[in-house]
């Protein structure tokens, strides 16, 4: 991956605020549509590593229309929080990526035990 496609990458993945009250963020991405189709499939982590964070109890994707929910104990945790932990599974993602390339043999349950295991070990370990 060139620097070009990674900075595309990064800004296709920077959420946009669309509601932000204590216990409830929602995030908008307005150029969902221009993820690669490669991409695509692995929307389903989403959820996961948003419910990395002990704060997050529910995440709500929509990837039809690139917004995604998410319910937390605003006790426990918050929305800059969560919008910080979107820039770090980013980041993650995008050094795995680095990583990869050019690998043909890599199979997506050991790709994903491989960063929910990175994540794990940037999970941030103090409240706000």
């Amino acid at each position: 991956m060139n620097r070009l496609e990674e900075g595309f990458l990064r800004r296709s993945l920077r959420p946009r605020v669309d509601c932000d009250i204590p216990g409830r963020l929602r995030m908008c991405f307005s150029r969902h549509a221009l993820l690669p189709e490669a991409a695509k499939p692995y929307l389903h982590y989403v959820e996961d590593v948003l419910k990395l964070l002990p704060c997050v109890r529910e995440v709500r994707l929509n990837p039809r229309i690139g917004t995604i929910l998410v319910l937390y104990a605003p006790e426990a945790g918050s929305a800059r929080q969560i919008l910080r932990w979107v820039d770090i599974v980013v980041d993650t993602g995008l050094e795995l990526a680095r990583e990869l390339e050019g690998a043909s043999d890599v199979r997506e349950d050991a790709l994903a035990d491989r960063i929910r295991g990175q994540l794990l070990l940037r999970l941030p370990h103090t409240n706000e």
